[in-house]
This record gives structure tokens, sequence and C-alpha cells, in this order.
């Protein structure tokens, strides 16, 4: 039924909302209007106990008269303890309530008093009102409220009740009621027979084209030519109980709850039927509600009808206003355009690389200085092909997150030095300055500037290498002289044992008399026990820290940058001593181990240069090859070696280093001397060495310093510089 329907759904939309949104309903339907027996009530009984015997139930909801009843005389068995909140209970008496605990809700209180008045307002030659209801429950209760709430009109107009007729003796009665009638619907749901039909069907197959203006009490009944009334609505009935149940719910107690007499109707009139029996609707009462009525569009949409009115009022005052503004506006654009071919000027001529990248790393536009600082033909190609710059541009992908972290926490991000890739793979030193801002389509954007710093980084770079020469010289330097003082007390002690043990003097042999040894015996003694080899090795182990020393001073001894000739065969002898030494376990080679092979020319090698520096490329060089070799693993019978070669070539000193280690390919042979560039790992090498080298000879020397290698066949420099004799002046 509607009426059930729309108490539910005034429940849904009152009592399911937080905090009890979580609730869990259970619906019975006692459907007591086609089944109102006792045997039936005693089996809904049995079944609802069977059900509900073990669940513990909260709250109990009711509708309607039956309902209510069946609580009252059951629920103490039932439902012991669980409070009770109703609705829709007609013709209520506290009376009801005083058998049983815990009951409140909400009275269903018809207004036919209001509505009878209304009717004889609209209708004042009314002589009779037919008042139709079933001879159910809930129709009898109907019609003894009807009874006592119009007794006040019975000397005004006659009131007759129905008696109990079937379904077409009733309609028939009422197409044949005369003109100055009027019917009055109530509550009809079967008739004598026992056919039951729902109230809204019901109600409209006996009022249909009825001959006389029907009136209702119950929303439901509005339709079909029913004029209206004061009516009942089901949907407010569910919304009072169901405030009451939040009350209930929220911890009061029923019994404290008073029952809600006033109920939720409202005056409720169909416009075609009063246009029918000529009922004017602006007589109605103020706040009915008139439904079906004639769509008009001023009444409907009059504040759309004014506010358009308004709104071209307002544009013709805005078109005024805009050809003023239309003049300023030439003006100002005369002046933009001036504005932007300076800053287009700025930003096409700038030194700086300027730029715009999205979040997610792709570059959205670039000037010409950023284009060639990253070695591109075009902006349109850098556009194109920089989609990613976390993997395309920077060469550490963690410095995108730093630059990323800086615009999420304060926006902009100055002076951030990082290394980054040109278009050819070559990396490049890089000051970043950026921040965060708005694109033209309301995206978030990146934009800022671009410096190529790596000359800078690399002369930083020298003079730390070069404060660090400097560093350990002076080290090298303080350590010889301090090595020097024991090692010729050892060498000198090493040649007094030899000279007192070896030597039949007479000293020798009148000390060894005087202890009562032979001499001879001694020397006996020394040959069996090998003290001679021993002491021989002594004195060849300090003569070679000697030599080491030696070697070490003359390299750290500051040098006045003062190009002297020198052979260049003996430059590397030189370095030889220095480094045939030099071991590290970690890096698994033993320069000891390293066959030498030389190979100088006869002629003259000399060469002007600076004995410091060319050492420092020699020692370079061999360093980097014994640690190449000390990666490669050696067929039986074969090991790392070196051919060092010295020779003319014209006008040039050649020397050449070659090794028989990994080598390389073609690639890193090309890139080998870039400078930061090194295939070690960051805790073996800066990628500076060969750099400096490279700056050494070709710079400082005007020489060549070439390459050469293939993988798995070793690798090969070759150093070339003028001959002493072509050099006019060697002071720099």
């Amino acid at each position: 039924m509607s009426w059930v329907s729309n108490i539910e759904r005034g429940i849904a939309d009152t009592l399911f909302v937080p905090p009890y949104k979580d609730l869990v309903l259970h619906v019975e339907y006692l459907d007591s209007k086609r089944y109102h027996s006792e045997e039936h009530y005693a089996r809904v009984k049995e079944l609802l106990k069977s059900k509900f015997d073990k669940l513990n139930l909260s709250l109990i909801l009711s509708s309607d008269n039956n309902a209510f009843d069946f609580l009252v005389s059951n629920r103490d068995e039932l439902f012991p303890g669980v409070p009770v909140v109703f609705c829709g209970v007609n013709n209520f008496s506290k009376t009801q309530l005083d058998t049983v605990s815990d009951f409140t809700g909400v009275a269903e209180i018809m207004s036919s008093r209001d509505t009878v008045a209304e009717i004889l307002r609209q209708l004042p030659d009314t002589k009779k009102i037919f008042v139709i209801n079933d001879y159910l429950k809930t129709g009898r209760a109907w019609e003894a409220t009807l009874r006592r709430n119009l007794e006040p009109f019975s000397e005004s107009v006659a009131i007759e009740y129905n008696e109990n007729l079937s379904i077409e003796e009733l309609r028939n009665k009422i197409h044949s009621m005369p003109k100055g009638s009027v019917v009055l619907l109530g509550v009809y749901y079967s008739d004598r027979d026992g056919v039951y039909i729902t109230y809204e069907k019901l109600g409209s197959l006996l009022t249909k084209d009825s001959p006389v203006p029907v009136y209702c009490l119950l929303r439901f009944n509005l339709r079909d030519g029913v004029v209206g009334g004061k009516v009942i609505s089901g949907y407010h009935q569910g919304v009072m109980m169901s405030e009451v149940a939040r009350r209930v719910l929220s911890g009061e107690k029923a019994d404290d709850i008073p029952v809600v007499k006033v109920g939720a109707n409202i005056f409720m009139f169909d416009w075609q039927a009063l246009k029918k029996y000529g009922i004017p609707a602006d007589s109605l009462p103020d706040e009915s509600v008139v439904l079906n009525e004639p769509f008009s569009f001023y009444d409907e949409y009059c504040y759309l009808v004014w506010g358009t009115c308004a709104v071209f009022a307002a544009m013709a005052i805005l078109v005024i206003v805009l050809g003023k503004n239309l003049i300023a506006l030439r003006r100002v654009r005369s002046e933009l355009q001036h504005s932007e071919l300076k800053y287009r000027s700025i930003y096409d001529n700038a030194q700086e690389g300027i730029y715009q990248t999205s979040v997610d790393g792709r570059v959205l536009a670039v000037n010409d200085a950023f284009v060639s600082i990253f070695g591109y033909d075009s902006r349109e190609e850098v556009v194109a092909t920089l989609d990613n710059v976390a993997t395309k541009l920077y060469y550490n992908e963690s410095d995108r997150d730093v630059l990323l972290n800086a615009m999420r926490t304060e926006g902009k991000l100055s002076g951030f030095e990082l290394k980054m890739k040109r278009k050819n793979g070559e990396v490049v030193w890089i000051t970043v300055n950026a921040r965060k801002t708005i694109g033209q389509d309301g995206a978030v954007i990146f934009e800022g500037s671009v410096v190529d710093i790596t000359s800078r980084k690399l002369n930083e770079q020298r003079i730390i290498q070069s404060e660090k020469m400097m560093s350990v010289g002076g080290l090298a330097a303080g350590m010889a002289h301090e090595i020097n003082n024991p090692l010729a007390v050892i060498i000198s002690s090493v040649q007094s044992l030899q000279r007192r043990l070896t030597r039949e003097t007479s000293h020798n042999v009148a000390a060894a008399e005087e202890c009562g040894v032979p001499f001879p015996a001694i020397m006996e003694y020394i040959e069996r026990r090998n003290c001679s080899k021993l002491m021989n090795g002594m004195y060849e182990a300090g003569m070679r820290a000697a030599t080491i020393v030696r070697g070490m001073l003359s390299f750290s001894r500051k040098s006045e940058s003062k190009f002297v000739p020198n052979d260049l065969g003996n430059l590397m002898r030189s370095a030889l001593g220095l480094v045939v030494n030099d071991y590290d376990f970690r890096r698994n080679y033993d320069f000891r181990k390293i066959k030498i092979i030389e190979d100088f020319d006869a002629e003259d090698l000399t060469v002007a240069c600076d004995v410091t520096e060319i050492q420092q490329v020699f020692l370079n060089l061999l360093k980097n090859g014994a640690e190449a070799m000390g990666e490669k693993i050696y067929p039986e019978g074969e090991g790392p070696c070196f051919i060092l070669r010295g020779y003319r070539l014209g006008d040039l000193a050649v020397m050449e280093i070659e090794d028989n280690g990994p080598g390389m390919d073609k690639e890193l042979c090309n890139r080998i001397m870039e400078p930061f560039f090194t295939t070690k790992s960051a805790s073996r090498g800066t990628g500076l060495g060969l750099s400096i080298s490279y700056f050494i000879i070709t710079d400082r020397h005007h020489g060549v310093m070439e390459v050469f290698s293939e993988l798995g066949q070793g690798t090969r420099f070759a150093i070339k510089l003028p001959l002493y004799e072509k050099i006019d002046s060697y002071e720099i």
C-alpha cells in the first residue's frame, strides 16, 4: 500500500541518518486488512515468537491500529522490555496505554472538521454530506471519530454514513446522489462480501466519474477527480514517528515522551476538480497545495523573467563601458606590444639558458642559449626530444628529485649545481635556478635558467689538484728529510758491520783474540749462517730506499714553471723509479710484478719542459695502465706488461706507453680525456687525471696526446713534444 510505503520512506529519510545510519530494520506485515481472524493473529504471534526469540531488539516501530492493538496485547510476551513507538493510530486515547509501559508515538488525528468547514465555505449550497468508511476495524474507528468531530455541523447540513454495502451497491448510490450532495471519503479497503482492493484503487473505483464533488481526508485518495481536503500524509506520520524513535534510541524513556496528537495535515486540492465545480483557486486557504495546476511561465519563472530584464539592462550599460574601455585597451595593447618586443629580445639574446618544463618533466619552451648549451640544433628539437628531463637531461636522476622536493616545499631553487648531459652524451656542469609558477592553461609549471659552469668547475678541480699536489709534495719532502737521517745511519752501520766482520784487519783480529775467539772462526760462523748475504741485502735495501727518497725530493721540489731541456727517456726512467714500488691489494695490482720493456731510440730526445708536470703525466699514465691490467685475467704463461717506446718523428720527440690490458672500445676512446669522465667507481677516481694530463701536454707544452685502443688488445698512449732545438724561449 502507498500509505505503508510512504511511512517507510519517512522512516528512511529521518531515522537512518547519523548516528543511526547503520541500524538494521526488520519489517513484518500483519496483512490484517485481508486476514483479521483470531486464528490469523495466533499464527502471526507464533511466527514472530520463533523468529525473534533469540534476537535482542532495541526498538519496535508500529503503524496503524491493528498493529498497535496487537502489540498492546502481546508485546510483553513476544518482546519483553522493548520500547514501542507507534504512528497512524486512529481514535487514540491515553487509556489504551494503561496496561502497558514504554509505549509512545504519533496519533493519527484526522482533520475532518476543518475539511467539512472548507466544503461548506466552497460549496455553500451543500445540503448533504455522505461519509464513506468500510466496516473493518480501522473504518469503524474512523467513523466513530468522524461522528464526534462532525456533530457541530448536524444542524446546518445533513450528514449520512454509509451502510455495509457491496462495492457495486455503494458505487450506484454515489452515482445516484442529487445535486447539493458531497461525498467525504474516509478509509475503504473491503466491502461486506470480503472483496479486497487497496485504499487507493478502491477509493478511485467508488468516486471516479462521480456526479457530485468528492472530498477526502487521506493524501493517497486525491486522484481521479477528487477535489481534496485537509489530508493526512503517511510520509509525515513516518517522519514524526522517527523523530520520537531517535529520542528513545538516544536514551529517553518512552513513557517520558508524550504521544504526539498534532497531525502533519495540510490543505491539498486538485486544480482540474476545482475548475470542474467552479471553485476559484485564489479562494483556497493560505498555504494550500494545488496539484495539476496549468503551467504559467511567469508565475513559475517570475524571478527568471525579471532577472533576464536586469541582465539586458546590465548588458546595455556594459556595452557603453566596453566602448570606453576599448579605446583604453588599444592604447594598452600598443604598450604591451612594445613591452613584448623588449622582453622577447632579452629572452632571445640572454646568455643564460631559459626554460619552462611541466611537473612531469616535459620541456615546454627554451631560448637559443639553452639550445647552444646542450648542443641541439633548434628550439623545436629540444621540445620534441626532451619529453623526460630526468632520464634525457640529468646525469644523475636523483638530482631531479632534489629539484622536485624544493618545488614542493619552498616553490623555488637557486644556485643548484649538478651534472647534465648534452645531446651527444657529453657531460657538462650546470647551475640551475628554478621556481614554481602557473602556466597559461592553469597548470603548475617550472621555469628558470641554466648556466654552463664546466670551465669553472674544471678550473676549481685543477686548483684543488694543484693544492693537493703541493700538499703531497711538501709532505713528501718533509718525510724524505726525516727518513734520510735514520736511513744514513742504517747504511753506514751496515757498512761498518761488513768491514768489522768480514775483513781480517789487525784491529779485528786483536779484538777477537781478546775475546778468546780466533777471527777465522768468526768468519767461518758468518759464512755458515749467511750473515754476509743478510748484510748485503740490508745494504742494497737501504740504497734502494735512499734512491726512492731522492726521487720523492726531486718530484716534490717546488717548480718555478721554468721550462728547461730534459731527455724524455730520463724523465720516464725517473717516473718508473717512483712508481715501481707502488702496489695496492684492493685494486689487485702490484707494479713490481709488471714486466717493463724499454725501447728508447739512441737519438737525443731532449725537449724543453716542466720536469714535474711531465713526470706527473707519465705517473698518471703508468698508474692507470697498471690498474687496468690488474682487472684483466691473463692466460697461463702471460702477465701484465708495459712497452715504453721513445723515438723521433720529424721535429717531434715521441714517448709511447703501451699496455696489454683489457683495452677500450671506440666510444670510450673518444671520451676518455673529457673532464670528469671516468670508468672507475666514485671512490677510485674523479675523472680529472687524464684531462689534466691532456691539458699539460697540449696547452702547457704545445704538444699532442693521443690514445689508441681496441677491446681485448690493450691501450697505447702517444705523447709528442717539440724537440729542444726548435724552441726559442721556454720561460712561461
